[in-house]
């Protein structure tokens, strides 16, 4: 099947405007957290006995959720990686990348959905590394049906 970038890359930023943004809050963390250089899978794993500890792994497993989300990023080709960083870390508007990066409007906007698929693609197995969930972010075309 192939992937269908459009939706993609829609369902990305959604997630990327949404989620990632309710997981910092309950985390405790802010999206400069994401750019840190010593993020490692430290995930967190233990028994759940009472509510007490049950709200501290919800806790852990908000900061394990953005842990993947800043490895995912990081884990991205150079060009990809930047735009990501500016996009999501800095939330500089697309002009402003535009502006500084120097490619055209059509090019960068290119290359940002290219950035967003490469994320969708890489965060499935961060989520995993870090013990956690993350929905699938990855849209595929529906298969053409043989005569």
């Amino acid at each position: 099947m192939k992937l269908d970038m459009v939706k993609t890359a829609s369902k990305v930023n959604d997630f990327f405007h949404d989620d990632l943004i309710e997981y910092l809050a309950n985390a405790g963390m802010h999206k400069a957290d994401l750019s840190s250089p010593q993020l490692t899978p430290d995930a967190v794993s233990h028994s759940n006995t009472n509510s007490a500890e049950s709200n501290i792994m919800k806790i852990f497993d908000y900061e394990n959720k953005c842990w993947a989300v800043g490895c995912a990023i990081n884990n991205c080709n150079r060009i990809n990686r930047q735009i990501l960083k500016s996009s999501i870390i800095k939330d500089m508007s697309d002009t402003e990348q535009i502006m500084n990066i120097g490619y055209s409007d059509r090019t960068f906007y290119r290359k940002k959905q290219e950035a967003l698929c490469e994320f969708a693609n890489r965060i499935q197995y961060w989520a995993f590394k870090f013990n956690t969930h993350i929905e699938e972010l990855r849209v595929y075309q529906p298969e053409g049906n043989c005569v």
